[in-house]
């Protein structure tokens, strides 16, 4: 008898099973709306259930909020997955975000909200972009900037990075010969890892080497040989590092975790940060050695990684301290530190210096001017001695490079997450919510910057004519980017010696920048030829 009615509610349940799935649905999704309407909500997207507006966002985050922003306005709300993100496109509002000079005055003083991802990276509390511990933070920040911006640091930086651009050029010379085209993008990521890594770490990198023979040219092979080897390897872990940022920081770990594709994403992302994490360690172990094996009488040389090892011991270089650290760095704060200089190092700079070379390509009356500037600072375009003490001369590249940035910023969206409920036109915005600013649209805003889609660096010339908050190419306060001075010294530094030693024309005259969105906008397909100059 019992069996008899076990074997009815199974026949029932079979026979019923989808009409009690599909109202299992149709409850959840009425209550997901009702709960959501009932919530102090913003102009933007209606999100669906669990996915939120992913569906409309796709693989293109800033394109999708720019789109957003047209649509419903300079003050919106998405939602990645159960994540409710803010975004922001006034002046006024990022000075909210942006102004306050000090932690104690802000209130937004952290990165992002809390993310699982982020934590699942290493970076919530490590390292700088995304540290939430206040103190390690503060630390990691003023090492990097006390550090990166020295002027013994910067010195040898420029002395590194024309050794790394001679070698290039000698490349480039052979592929004119050819009638070759120059992959700028390919290019400037090489270049930006040997600068970087060799400054930071004071042993070569190879990629610049390894591109030139991958091009097999008549079979000619580049003769240098890098102590780090697999030099683009690392570029593209870096990269890739990099593009897991955005992923990992907005979507929930069941998004991740459980949908077809981005389990995958999220496996590769994870297992890349474990080969960084590798690689850096085994820089940190060699370079250690190295310092101990070395008499006490015998000075070092200022890179980065020295200063990170040597930092409060008998052999400190910078006495760099804050609050009551004054014991040596843990190998995880080394590690995370020299992560950082090469994740903001490479792709920013790199990424920036594509889309300069593409807009003064394509602007040859900009690029006689930079000519000329280099002639009148160094009195000659024949292998200028570049001096540290010289870049403050270089008004109109500096203009060049702040308007390539303005037009097409190669970071064009950043986030912060304040610490308290705040207000913005009237609608309160919670703490620990993450807020972006598009610093696209402020930028491209037609009220601050008249034709706004034209290439015109002598805007910048006048800097008494930029609007405050509607060009942030370092972000503002407390968290602007540490290493911009490095930055600076690294792209002038490669502009100096390209506009002195070459012409430049675009294969394609009237192809437009584009780029791939990877948590920066990645250029792609600027291809140029080259020619020695002549006059």
């Amino acid at each position: 008898m019992f069996i008899d009615v076990i074997f009815k509610l199974v026949e029932v349940f079979k026979s019923n099973f989808f009409t009690i799935l599909s109202l299992a649905i149709v409850s959840y999704v009425i209550q997901y709306y009702i709960n959501f309407f009932k919530r102090s909500r913003l102009p933007g997207p209606l999100p669906l259930p669990i996915i939120g507006n992913l569906h409309q966002i796709g693989d293109d985050f800033s394109s999708a909020a720019e789109t957003f922003r047209q649509k419903y306005g300079d003050l919106i709300e998405i939602y990645m997955g159960s994540s409710r993100i803010v975004v922001i496109s006034r002046i006024d509002l990022a000075e909210k975000v942006w102004g306050p000079l000090s932690i104690k005055n802000t209130k937004f003083i952290m990165r992002n909200a809390h993310s699982q991802g982020v934590d699942e990276l290493g970076l919530g509390t490590k390292g700088m972009v995304l540290n939430r511990h206040l103190e390690s933070w503060e630390f990691n920040r003023k090492f990097l900037v006390q550090s990166s911006s020295s002027p013994s640091f910067l010195r040898e930086s420029i002395k590194l990075e024309c050794k790394v651009n001679d070698e290039v050029f000698k490349y480039w010379k052979i592929m004119e010969k050819e009638r070759m085209p120059v992959s700028v993008p390919d290019w400037m990521d090489a270049i930006g890892v040997d600068v970087v890594v060799t400054t930071a770490t004071g042993k070569r990198m190879n990629s610049t080497a390894e591109l030139f023979n991958k091009l097999n040219i008549n079979g000619q092979k580049s003769e240098m040989q890098g102590i780090w080897q697999n030099g683009m390897k690392f570029a593209e872990s870096i990269f890739t590092y990099n593009e897991s940022m955005a992923f990992m920081m907005l979507l929930t770990p069941f998004i991740r975790e459980w949908f077809p594709g981005f389990k995958n994403l999220n496996k590769k992302y994870l297992d890349n940060r474990d080969w960084i994490n590798a690689e850096l360690e085994k820089m940190i172990s060699e370079r250690r050695k190295e310092i101990e094996n070395t008499p006490l009488d015998q000075p070092l040389e200022p890179t980065i990684l020295t200063i990170l090892l040597t930092t409060n011991t008998e052999r400190d270089l910078e006495k760099i301290s804050v609050g009551k650290r004054d014991q040596p760095l843990e190998n995880d704060q080394l590690s995370s530190i020299l992560r950082e200089v090469f994740t903001g190092g490479l792709d920013t700079t790199s990424n920036t210096l594509s889309f300069v070379i593409h807009y003064i390509a394509k602007h040859r009356d900009v690029y006689l001017k930079m000519r000329e500037e280099i002639l009148n600072v160094y009195g000659t375009l024949d292998n200028p001695n570049i001096l540290l003490e010289s870049f403050e001369k270089f008004k109109y590249m500096e203009a060049v490079i702040q308007e390539a940035i303005r037009i097409f910023p190669t970071v064009a969206m950043i986030s912060r997450a304040a610490t308290e409920d705040v207000d913005f036109d009237g609608y309160t915005v919670e703490a620990d919510t993450t807020v972006f600013t598009n610093l696209k649209a402020l930028s491209h805003n037609p009220k601050y910057f008249k034709d706004p889609e034209i290439f015109n660096p002598d805007r910048f010339l006048d800097k008494g004519s930029i609007v405050k908050y509607s060009f942030l190419p370092f972000g503002n306060g407390v968290r602007m980017c540490p290493g911009r001075y490095w930055a600076m010294v690294q792209m002038k530094t490669f502009l100096i010696k390209l506009v002195s030693t070459f012409d430049l024309e675009l294969v394609d005259k009237n192809a437009e920048a584009k780029y791939r969105y990877a948590t920066v906008n990645r250029p792609i397909d600027i291809n140029i030829y080259i020619k020695s100059r002549k006059d």
